[in-house]
Formats: C-alpha cells, sequence, structure tokens
C-alpha cells in the first residue's frame, strides 16, 4: 500500500485521537480502542514507511497516550493511600450494618457478663478460670492488682501479646463462614468474659484503677475484636444474603472486602499490643495521662472507622470503590500469559482448582495417608507434643506441624511426600496451559524439584525455632523456582526466575502474605472442628491409658493436620504459577510481541492478496 494511500484511510481517527487527547473530559472506551489501532497503525508504519514522517507522526500521538497510561501507573503508586482514605473507609460505611450488629452483640454479651457475676459468685472461676481469679486475689491483697502486666520481658510480650490478639481476631472474623453464627458466637463468649473480668474489679472497689489500666490497651484492643466480628459477618452475608449473585460469587465479594477489613485493623492491634507490652505495666502513671491516652485511643478508632466514612460518603469519594472481578462460572476461560493483579490470580488460581479437584484430592489423600503412615512408624508418637509449647508455635499451629522436621526422616518423609503432591499439581497446570493431555516423566524437573524440598526442609530442620516460621515467608518464592522447572519453555522465554522476579518484587511479597493468611484461616476452620470431634468420640469409647488408643489418636490427628496443609499446597501452587507468566509478561511482554508478529504476519499477507 502506497504511504498517502495509508494516509488517506487513516488520517480521520489519526485527527480524532488528537482531539481527544487535547480534550480535558476523555471517553475510556473511545480512547481505549483508538489506542489499539493507533499503535497498530504505528507498527504498521515502522515496517513499510521507517524513514517517513508518518511514523514520527505516529509515534508522537502514542507517546501522548502511553504518558496518560504512566499517570495512571502513578495512581497506582499511591494504593496504600487511596486504600487508608479512601477505600477502606468506603468499605466501612457500606457495610456499617454489620459493624452495628457486631457491637450491639458485643455490649449485650458484656451486659450478660455482668449480670451472670452478680447473680453467681461463682461465674468469674468459671468464665476466667480458677488459677487466674486465684492470682489476681493475691495480687489484690498484695496491693498492685495489675500485677499480671508487669511480668515477663516488654519484647516477648509485646509478640505474644500481638500474635495472640491476632488470633482472636481472625478466628473471630473466619468463622463467619459458618453462615455468621460462629462469628456472633465468638463476639458473645469474648463480650461475657469482658464484663465478667471488668465487674470482677467493680465489686472490690477497684473500678477507677482497673478501667485506667485494663481499657488503656483495651479501647483499641475490644474496639478491634468487634470491628473483626464485622467482618466475620460481612464474610458470611455472602453465603445468606447472595442477592443478585450466585452464592459463589457474593461469598467470593464478601471474602475480598472483609478481608480488606481485617487488614486495615492489623497496625490497631500492633499499636495495643505496644501499648499493653509497655505502658499498661507503669501504674504508677498519672491517672490523667492515661485517661488522656484512652480518650485518644477512642477518639482515633471513632474518628476513622465511624466519622472519617460518614463524612467522605456525605461529600463524596474522589475514588469510587472498584467493582472486584468475579469468575461467571466454571465455563470461564483462564488465561494464563497476561498480566494479572493479585486479586486476579487468586481468582483464576481457585477457579483452575475447582476445575481439577477430582484429579488432585485423591492423589493428595494417597500421598497425606503415606506421609503420615511413615511418621506413625517412625516410632515417635509423643512427638506432636513438642511443637506446641512456646506461643508461636500454638498461633501457627497447623502449618508449623506440617512443616515440623525433628529428625532426618521426617525431613525425607516431608520432602518425599511435598515433591510427589506439587510433581502432581505442577503437571496438571502445565499440561492444561499447553494444552495436552498427559505428558511424560520429567525426571530432570522432578529431582530439581525434590533437591529444592529438600533444601527447604533442611533449612526448617537445621535452623529450627522461629526459623520454621520464617521459612513459610520464602513458601512463594521456592514454588515459583519449582515451576520453573516445569514450565514449557518457548524459544522467546529466556528470562531467569530472578529476571522476573525483578519485574515486580512487591506483588510476589503481597501474594505470599495474603496466601499464608488464607492459608491460616482456612487451616483453622478445617481442623479444629475435626479434631475435637474425634478425640472427643475416642475419649468416649477408650480409656486414656490404653497404649493402642493413643496410637489411634497420634495417627489421626498427624493425617488430619497433614492432609490439611496439603490441601492448601494446589494455592499456593496455582498462584505461583500464575505469578510466574504474569511476571514474565510484565517483564519481556512474550504474549504482546507475539499477538504484534501476528498482527503484522496478517497485514503482510493481505498485503500480498492485493
Amino acid at each position: 500500500m502506497k504511504e498517502t494511500r495509508f494516509i488517506a484511510q487513516n488520517k480521520e481517527k489519526w485527527l480524532e485521537s488528537e482531539k481527544l487527547l487535547a480534550s480535558s473530559s476523555k471517553d475510556p472506551e473511545k480512547l481505549s480502542n483508538l489506542f489499539t489501532q493507533v499503535v497498530d497503525d504505528l507498527s504498521y508504519s515502522r515496517t513499510y514507511y521507517p524513514n517517513r514522517s508518518v511514523r514520527i507522526y505516529l509515534n508522537k500521538i502514542a507517546r501522548e497516550y502511553f504518558s496518560i497510561l504512566y499517570r495512571h501507573h502513578q495512581l497506582k503508586k499511591n494504593s496504600l493511600k487511596i486504600f487508608w482514605l479512601e477505600e477502606l473507609p468506603q468499605i466501612m460505611i457500606l457495610y456499617r450494618k454489620q459493624m452495628l450488629v457486631s457491637l450491639l452483640v458485643f455490649l449485650m454479651a458484656a451486659a450478660i457478663g455482668v449480670f451472670s457475676s452478680i447473680e453467681d459468685p461463682q461465674f468469674a472461676k468459671t468464665i476466667l478460670s480458677d488459677g487466674y481469679v486465684e492470682m489476681t486475689k493475691e495480687n489484690i491483697q498484695k496491693g498492685d492488682p495489675m500485677a499480671v502486666y508487669k511480668k515477663g520481658h516488654q519484647v516477648d510480650m509485646f509478640l505474644g501479646i500481638t500474635l495472640n490478639n491476632l488470633m482472636v481476631a481472625f478466628r473471630t472474623y473466619v468463622f463467619g463462614v459458618f453462615l455468621s453464627i460462629g462469628t456472633l458466637a465468638i463476639l458473645l463468649y469474648n463480650g461475657i468474659m469482658v464484663g465478667c473480668f471488668q465487674f470482677f474489679f467493680i465489686e472490690r472497689g477497684l473500678f477507677a484503677e482497673s478501667a485506667l489500666s485494663i481499657w488503656l490497651h483495651g479501647t483499641l484492643e475490644i474496639s478491634s475484636i468487634i470491628i473483626a466480628g464485622g467482618a466475620g459477618l460481612v464474610l458470611g452475608s455472602g453465603l445468606v444474603f447472595p442477592g443478585t449473585y450466585s452464592r459463589l460469587q457474593a461469598f467470593q465479594l464478601s471474602a475480598m472486602r472483609s478481608l480488606k477489613i481485617m487488614l486495615g485493623i492489623t497496625p490497631i492491634f500492633i499499636l495495643a499490643a505496644i501499648i499493653e507490652s509497655f505502658l499498661t505495666r507503669y501504674t504508677e502513671i498519672p491517672d490523667f495521662i492515661r485517661l488522656l491516652l484512652i480518650i485518644f485511643s477512642a477518639v482515633l478508632i471513632v474518628g476513622y472507622f465511624v466519622i472519617y466514612p460518614w463524612r467522605k460518603s456525605k461529600s463524596g469519594f474522589s475514588h469510587p470503590l472498584a467493582q472486584e472481578r468475579l469468575s461467571a462460572d466454571d465455563r470461564e476461560p483462564i488465561v494464563y500469559a497476561a498480566i494479572k493483579s493479585n486479586a486476579e490470580i487468586l481468582k483464576d488460581s481457585f477457579l483452575f482448582y475447582k476445575r481439577k479437584v477430582n484429579t488432585i484430592i485423591p492423589w493428595i489423600a494417597l500421598i497425606s495417608f503415606l506421609m503420615a503412615l511413615a511418621d506413625h512408624l517412625s516410632g515417635e508418637p509423643e512427638s506432636a507434643v513438642r511443637f506446641y509449647q512456646e506461643w508461636w508455635q500454638y498461633f501457627f499451629g497447623n502449618l508449623y506441624y506440617a512443616l515440623k522436621t525433628p529428625n532426618l526422616l521426617f525431613v525425607a518423609i516431608n520432602t518425599i511426600g511435598s515433591t510427589l503432591i506439587l510433581y502432581k499439581i505442577l503437571t496438571t497446570f502445565e499440561n492444561e496451559r499447553a494444552g495436552i493431555n498427559h505428558s511424560p516423566i520429567q525426571w530432570v524437573a522432578l529431582l530439581k524439584s525434590m533437591a529444592l524440598v529438600l533444601t527447604f526442609y533442611s533449612c526448617n530442620y537445621w535452623i529450627g525455632g522461629l526459623g520454621s516460621i520464617l521459612m513459610l515467608i520464602s513458601y512463594l518464592f521456592l514454588l515459583l523456582l519449582i515451576y520453573a522447572q516445569f514450565v514449557t519453555k518457548r524459544s522467546t522465554e529466556t528470562s531467569s526466575t530472578s529476571e522476573i522476579l525483578g519485574a515486580n518484587l512487591a506483588q510476589a511479597f503481597g501474594l505470599q502474605f495474603v496466601l499464608l493468611l488464607l492459608s491460616f484461616s482456612f487451616l483453622m476452620i478445617l481442623s479444629a472442628p475435626l479434631i475435637y470431634l474425634y478425640t472427643s468420640i475416642l475419649q468416649w469409647n477408650f480409656a486414656e491409658s490404653d497404649a493402642w488408643s493413643k496410637s489411634i489418636v497420634y495417627f489421626i490427628e498427624t493425617f488430619i493436620k497433614t492432609f490439611s496443609f496439603n490441601l492448601v499446597m494446589p494455592i499456593f501452587a496455582f498462584s505461583g504459577a500464575f505469578l510466574y507468566h504474569s511476571l514474565l509478561e510484565t517483564s519481556s511482554a512474550h504474549e504482546l510481541k507475539s499477538k504484534i508478529m501476528q498482527i503484522d504476519h496478517s497485514k503482510t499477507l493481505s498485503k500480498e492478496k492485493q
């Protein structure tokens, strides 16, 4: 095609592009369509008119488009500021009814705790435990009723209190999955305990001293638990009141928004733990200073979570609440080679897991059974007890238990089992991506993966202690390295894993955090009711002194916890695989280049036909 004809055919849309770029208000749909057409024309002109002015002209228009996109990218860099000042306040005002219900239930429960303590003097021992009540009575007799807050090292207290408060909050939140009933039950229990605890000091004439000490940190702590209860009700509302969505879609929407509420109150728990660990112990601080801190804490909570969202809703939010992208149904196509946000990665991971559940779950169950059997036959039935002697081990619970490596035999068991599960998961993903039903065993990839998993568990064994928790933080990055061994290479895909991660390391860390949070929540929900059920049944039918019944209990516990952890592994693995391709596309644009080459090829064929 001659240059003059090319210009004549396209000059109107180029002029329209210039007018749109110069306009103060831009139609997003028109902007997107014209951008695509201009880039196509620029690609064509670079091929056939590389030294002509039309190429320079189109390049100028395309550069202006990219300038607009870059400004949008700058907006994304302020996403943290937007979350705190725009997104979270909008979610709070949107779900204000759930927050109000949570507050009322907690206050009602606190009133029940006070009334029950008045009617039954022994009620406090039932709720607070005999040991705590007797210890507090002794402290009162010694003239230091708040001595409990002075025990222990300050840093140790801070870590323990932070994680304990987070565990209580997340338990309150995730139990909302039981149609919100679980969240209401935990709010009732915590409210009764607070009411009983406060009245215990009131009836002994210590209201002022106890209130100034307890509510110094309790204002933030209890408020956060109430907000966590509201988040749990939001989580359950998707299942109870789906509206025009399907029940699954409504749950996905409520889960994503309620999780943002939980992320929003996490700093509040940390601040409460700092106050409880470093300030509450100093009961000799003047009362007016403690009162000012309590008032400041209340103003912070009410101001940010109540007044600020209300006032912003009246004046209008500058960034409307984004609508999360939900899958229409199971038939929605999955795009593998595309740049995705973490929310899109998680959505596609769960969708892929759902499609392949019949293939993956039986394999996971079989390997988990063999791992539990090997663990059981290793001859250490008391090993499970050793892993719950510290607060951090108790907090991480099943995640820590599944990674336990007290000796080299456990290292071998976990290495072989995890490698076999990952091999099945990742080959299933890669076969689906490549569009094939079966692939031959990839022995090199299998052995390399086993070496990486062995390194992971060996480090866990040699470091031990909190090192196991640090290993969890690197779990997603380990899976990225393992998946790189299985991915079907194309001639253009030459980027190393380090180069791929360099494209957006912050996204990888963010996805890792969300996955750990989801895993913790899932394992808390899954294992607790099951373990309670089977231990109760065994206690009803067998004597605790029977060695064989203890052996059965240990085996069942090992299998459930191993199976629970392995059930989470596909979400990590699929998320890592989708992240790999997203970062690969970000760093090298292989898919985009391929599409451009196809466009050029089709235009060449069209020109030859002419």
